[in-house]
């Protein structure tokens, strides 16, 4: 009995470092993505050091409240999570799935908007007409271009993963 208490509390507490390690790990992932967007906006809407002290945390709390915004509704409706052997295989999607999906993209695009209406004035504040004018535009692309090399990266871990770790042969495949 002794050993069996021993093993499970060894097995929590590695379960929480292994969470805390997790944690930290997407904290420092969000932080580098931040550090790149920043450059990249003070790049190209020619934010001078001065207006950089004043535009970092105002874009911090925007960029926080922004990845809240769009990534709460996709946490709820499971659109990234769980890895394929657990979904379920794909069935035919009826006119009601799809138009559940599109609200749920619409209601995303409607809380990023909100978030985009809080911080114009605090923006403007910092920021000239000119790069003011830019800011939306400038950001959407950087976060699609960071967008597509996270997805660029992944595809690529996971198929050199397959290599490295497996025969690359699925299931009910035979080797050739």
């Amino acid at each position: 009995m002794r050993m069996k208490q021993m093993f499970l509390a060894t097995l929590l507490f590695l379960s929480t470092f292994s969470v805390a390690a997790q944690n930290e790990k997407n904290d420092s992932i969000h932080e580098k993505f931040f550090n790149a967007k920043v450059r990249e906006l003070v790049y190209r809407l020619d934010i001078s050091d001065e207006q950089k002290a004043k535009f970092v945390p105002i874009y911090r709390r925007y960029n926080d409240e922004m990845r809240t915004a769009m990534g709460a509704s996709m946490k709820k409706s499971g659109d990234r999570k769980g890895s394929r052997a657990q979904q379920p295989k794909p069935k035919q999607r009826t006119s009601a799935d799809v138009a559940a999906a599109q609200k749920k993209m619409i209601e995303r695009q409607q809380k990023a908007q909100a978030v985009q209406m809080k911080y114009l004035d605090e923006f403007a504040q910092v920021l000239d007409a000119r790069q003011l004018s830019r800011f939306f535009e400038v950001e959407k692309k950087i976060q699609k271009k960071l967008f597509e090399r996270k997805n660029h990266s992944r595809a690529k871990f996971g198929k050199n993963f397959r290599h490295q770790h497996g025969n690359g042969v699925k299931k009910g495949e035979k080797k050739s």
